[in-house]
């Protein structure tokens, strides 16, 4: 069976990007045109969930670019990076405006996840720690799914030579996500992510490959506009 593909949806007024991988996952981006007649300011993200009619159902992370990662039971506020709960009906979210917001699913079990992954994040494989959590549950990696959702790609995140050095020494493996240019030096987080996920067996699912910073009339991007407002991620499975 072919591979769902994102969706570009416009309901009620809202415009986001949708993908369903399963009968009962659904995975939402918004746009920062979310709204028409609001084009530059955050909504409320809970006007975001009414194509699942979830709007009381709703995790929010306080997030500090750590690798934390909580597992959740019900709906309201935690501070992590990353989250997932094995309850249906409960909508998991993340806000990002570069870093790579990622998406996970299980085939097999309930659970869903999220995580935020900006460069702290990534070096310090929030991704792994991830894993390492939920096979405390009893899940295995191999039953793993994931999808990326629009970060800032390798073609604008240039970083400095601190930051190169920073992961030759806690992460020396990382040094192929890096590349030069005239101009400098620029990482690939979606690339590393990707790695830390597949060495633990997880399978991606369509990802959602733009770019934040290229795309400003789609995205909002730190990196391109200091005081940005955020991009939402959010995941949820339906009950029956």
């Amino acid at each position: 069976m072919p591979e769902k593909a994102w969706r570009l949806i416009l309901k009620d007024g809202l415009r986001f990007y949708l993908l369903d991988p399963s009968p009962d996952v659904k995975l939402l981006f918004t746009t920062r045109r979310s709204r028409d007649n609001d084009p530059d300011h955050n909504l409320d993200v809970r006007n975001q969930l009414v194509p699942f009619r979830l709007d009381g159902s709703l995790v929010t992370m306080n997030q500090t670019h750590s690798n934390s990662v909580v597992h959740v039971d019900g709906p309201g506020e935690i501070k992590a990076d990353g989250c997932f709960t094995t309850q249906e009906n409960l909508a998991l979210s993340v806000r990002v405006a570069d870093c790579v917001p990622i998406f996970v699913w299980s085939e097999k079990r309930s659970l869903i996840g999220v995580m935020h992954a900006g460069r702290r994040g990534t070096l310090s494989k929030i991704a792994l720690r991830f894993v390492e959590k939920i096979q405390k549950e009893g899940i295995s990696s191999h039953r793993l799914r994931y999808s990326l959702g629009p970060s800032i790609g390798k073609c604008c995140y240039e970083v400095g030579e601190d930051v190169l050095s920073e992961f030759r020494e806690a992460w020396p493996e990382a040094m192929g996500f890096f590349s030069r240019k005239k101009e400098g030096v620029y990482l690939d987080l979606r690339a590393a992510n990707r790695f830390l996920l597949r060495s633990v067996g997880a399978v991606e699912g369509a990802s959602l490959d733009l770019c934040t910073y290229c795309n400003s009339k789609r995205f909002y991007s730190h990196r391109r506009e200091h005081g940005a407002g955020r991009n939402w991620g959010i995941i949820v499975r339906r009950s029956s």
